[in-house]
């Protein structure tokens, strides 16, 4: 008797001859490389399909599914606590209700398992996170030609609208715009290959992709590329079916008169000069938002600590504080050694002017993504001390943040008593301030104009600089952020009130200056804050100013 106690190895039947026993053989090898292969390509393929995702390290949304390279298997987060053990990751086999059991692969699937599992895991499970969506219009993070044309679909105004209706060729003297750059908005039945057709075709190349739902626009940004001048470019294109819209990218500047040296500490003669103490009895601004479109603000300047809630940068690039910005929030919120118009109101930085020192810019998308930011932020009131050309889509942004119920306040400009209306303080939906100094004498480079509402101290007026320090400044800026804040006043003290109404308020109470009644160049007067918040008081409120 054998003393090997192992059971015999199975022979096959007698009856099965040695080529049917050689095809078996050869059959059962084919069958274990196919299975295999199989196996490999699965891993391969899992592999792939995590080449989309950006890796979150070991967290993953509640119900977010994708193939991992584990033999096939899905993976879905469940609704446990991410700080479980790794036995609270629900591990599938996809294919039906009977998954395979065993060491061999189970196949792939894209339905979802109906019968979880719990296997062993041998490693940490990879998770993947799905991509950031971006909350604000942005373009493409440098120029790569057509890359980043999107999807086909609609993107410009409504079908029907080609032929170039809305933009237009700069007036014959204008020259506030970048030099090599058009702005194009297609229409809605234009594919993007169609796009890509047609920046080829007019040797463009695209530079930004500015997504604009307020005014239902999607404007793409090109660089002229063989020195034609802007408008030329602009008219060639004006009879092309496929645009929707053509303009210049124009330019805007900062309002200020320049900067003067601080002389040690002089009263604030516009706390005097608009009755802020007695204004402030009624109302600080504590419930209005105030956003201000302009340079970076110092928001840890001591007059401004606590004041700055939130920001937007348009401008995509290191934030420098900067005079100008700083200067126009101070006059606005200042609570410190300064006294703002409306002290206690928040800000909203929204940047959208270069770190240049003496010549800050900002163009017309920077402008655009500003207001498109502003107008779903909360804000009631927004700063714009800032001007420049006529330019057809700031104006359609401009009247459809108006319609949202947002009081717009803009600098009427320091262009001179002949120069043509600035913008945007001319569209009829905006507040349009000039600057008086402290006799009430109008700014000597003020412009005039049918479009000015009212005016407002903007002559060597003390103000927050940036890293702590103080100076002054003139021009129609600051005019403008002194009226931003007393708008800021009314709403505090009624935030039910319409944008019409807040600026019927200024323009009644103001204080006629110049020939009686309404003229071109002091608008209805100067702002009185003390008056405008007397119109907001019970009947029984006791006038104690003596205008």
């Amino acid at each position: 008797m054998p003393t090997d106690q192992r059971q015999p190895h199975h022979r096959a039947p007698p009856s099965c001859s040695r080529p049917a026993r050689r095809a078996l053989t050869a059959s059962i090898a084919t069958a274990a490389v196919l299975i295999a292969a199989v196996w490999a390509g699965a891993d391969r393929a899992a592999a792939m399909g995590l080449r989309g995702f950006g890796f979150a390290g070991d967290r993953m949304h509640r119900g977010q599914t994708f193939h991992a390279p584990i033999r096939g298997r899905v993976v879905v987060r469940t609704g446990r606590s991410d700080t479980t053990a790794l036995r609270r990751w629900r591990v599938a086999r996809p294919g039906g209700d009977n998954p395979p059991r065993g060491d061999n692969p189970p196949p792939r699937g894209d339905n979802p398992p109906r019968h979880p599992t719990w296997p062993h895991w041998p490693h940490r499970p990879i998770v993947g996170g799905l991509p950031v969506v971006p909350t604000a219009p942005v373009g493409p993070t440098a120029p790569v030609g057509l890359a980043n044309v999107p999807p086909s679909g609609s993107v410009g105004p409504p079908a029907g609208g080609g032929g170039a209706a809305g933009g237009g060729v700069p007036a014959a003297n204008e020259r506030r715009f970048v030099p090599d750059e058009v702005l194009v908005s297609f229409a809605a039945s234009v594919s993007s290959q169609a796009i890509l057709g047609f920046a080829q075709g007019q040797r463009l190349a695209l530079l930004g992709i500015h997504r604009l739902p307020l005014i239902n626009t999607v404007l793409y940004r090109f660089r002229i590329t063989d020195r034609r001048a802007v408008p030329t470019v602009v008219g060639s294109l004006q009879g092309d079916a496929r645009v929707g819209a053509v303009q210049p990218n124009y330019l805007y500047a900062l309002q200020d008169a320049g900067q003067g040296a601080a002389t040690g500490d002089p009263a604030q003669y516009v706390v005097a000069k608009l009755h802020l103490s007695q204004a402030h009895a009624f109302a600080s601004g504590s419930r209005a938002l105030v956003a201000v479109i302009d340079s970076a603000i110092d928001t840890t300047h001591p007059e401004l600590r606590g004041v700055v809630t939130g920001s937007f940068d348009a401008v995509k690039s290191a934030p420098l504080p900067h005079e100008h910005g700083t200067a126009m929030a101070s006059a606005i919120a200042a609570h410190g050694r300064l006294l703002g118009v409306a002290p206690a109101a928040h800000i909203l930085a929204v940047r959208a002017f270069d770190g240049a020192s003496s010549s800050a810019q900002a163009t017309t998308t920077r402008v655009l993504d500003g207001l498109q930011w502003v107008a779903n932020s909360g804000a009631r009131v927004v700063n714009m001390s800032f001007a420049g050309p006529a330019d057809p889509k700031l104006h359609e942004m401009i009247t459809s943040v108006r319609q949202k119920g947002l009081v717009l306040v803009a600098a009427a400009g320091n262009d001179g008593p002949q120069a043509a209306p600035d913008y945007p303080a001319a569209y009829p939906e905006v507040i349009a301030v000039t600057a008086t100094d402290i006799d009430d004498r109008l700014l000597k480079v003020a412009n005039h104009g049918a479009y000015v509402s009212v005016a407002a101290p903007g002559v060597d007026i003390m103000v927050a600089t940036p890293n702590a320090a103080y100076g002054f400044t003139t021009g129609t800026s600051v005019a403008t952020a002194h009226v931003s804040g007393l708008a800021a006043l009314l709403i505090d003290r009624n935030p039910a009130l319409t944008p019409e109404q807040v600026q019927a308020i200024l323009m009644r109470t103001a204080k006629d200056l110049g020939p009686h009644g309404r003229d071109d160049e002091f608008g209805a007067g100067l702002v009185d804050a003390y008056e405008a918040l007397l119109m907001l008081a019970p009947a029984t409120a006791e006038q104690s100013v003596t205008r």
